[in-house]
């Protein structure tokens, strides 16, 4: 017979069974469940364990999140950090980097994951194509182009792999918002970076510099570049980055200047700039 004896029992055995396979104290295994990290990527009972690491830039305690960065978010860095360690079996993987990047809601957020690459760096982790690619599509999405300015800006300290795509979506991006001045200077950067200078590349800093409609100054500067571009054999130039000095010529009454530009526009042989997404390779190269 089915008693209330052995019912109460049978709850006990089940109750022992199940706490002797949780992995983690009960209050981690339920903040585990409910994490936005995906699973190969949280932290692990020990790391929860071991709570803090100290480093040459600091303390961190995967307990204490900075303002504005989520507990998971927080929580991730840390354990990665405590991975960086070359004795830790469980070398991180770029994946972090690039699902922290991804997942970023905020300054804060891309601030935390710019410290975690320094530690990246001076432990000479890999940084691939796609994840500089990766960097520039975050900043543009939370509007914090100073950021990738300043990686690019110190190639010793970041050790950035820009390609061409990157840097020309980049600098167009700039002078949409107002930063012509960075603009020009990641185009200076190409050499430093192994990288040629291509139609893209020019194309995005005469659109920049047209970007600012009514400035005087930005408008030579659209000239001088595109003047530049134009003198290379075959021409620099891309089909939108004509159209545009077509349409700022007309604005400034130059119709022989517009008609010029135009005329490039008609008999260039030049296709409009595909749309279509950058690619990479599972090691994280650029595929041409």
């Amino acid at each position: 017979m089915f008693s209330a004896i052995n019912l109460v029992l049978r709850r006990s055995q089940t109750a022992v069974r199940v706490s002797r396979i949780l992995p983690y104290p009960r209050l981690q295994f339920a903040r585990t469940l409910t994490s936005i990290v995906p699973k190969n990527l949280q932290p692990t009972a020990d790391e929860f364990a071991q709570a803090s690491i100290m480093t040459k830039t600091g303390t961190y305690d995967i307990n204490t999140p900075p303002q504005n960065v989520r507990s998971d978010v927080w929580s991730l860095v840390v354990s990665t950090i405590m991975r960086i360690d070359p004795k830790n079996l469980r070398q991180p993987k770029k994946s972090v980097l690039h699902w922290l990047l991804q997942h970023a809601e905020n300054r804060e957020e891309l601030d935390v994951a710019l410290d975690l690459m320094l530690h990246w760096r001076m432990h000479m982790l890999p940084i691939t194509q796609a994840t500089t690619q990766i960097w520039a599509e975050a900043c543009i999405r939370l509007e914090e182009p100073d950021l990738f300015v300043t990686m690019l800006m110190d190639r010793w300290k970041y050790r950035q792999l820009p390609i061409n795509y990157n840097m020309a979506r980049f600098i167009k991006y700039l002078g949409g918002r107002n930063r012509l001045d960075d603009a020009f200077r990641l185009f200076a950067l190409y050499p430093f970076y192994g990288l040629s200078y291509d139609a893209q590349a020019y194309g995005a800093l005469v659109e920049a510099c047209c970007a600012q409609v009514g400035d005087e100054q930005a408008w030579r500067r659209a000239l001088v570049a595109s003047e530049e571009a134009l003198a290379n054999d075959p021409p620099l130039i891309t089909l939108e980055a004509l159209r545009v000095l077509e349409s700022r010529s007309t604005e400034h009454n130059e119709q022989e200047m517009a008609q010029r530009y135009k005329s490039l526009a008609d008999n260039l042989p030049l296709q409009p700039t595909s749309k279509e997404a950058v690619k990479f390779d599972e090691d994280g190269n650029h595929l041409n």
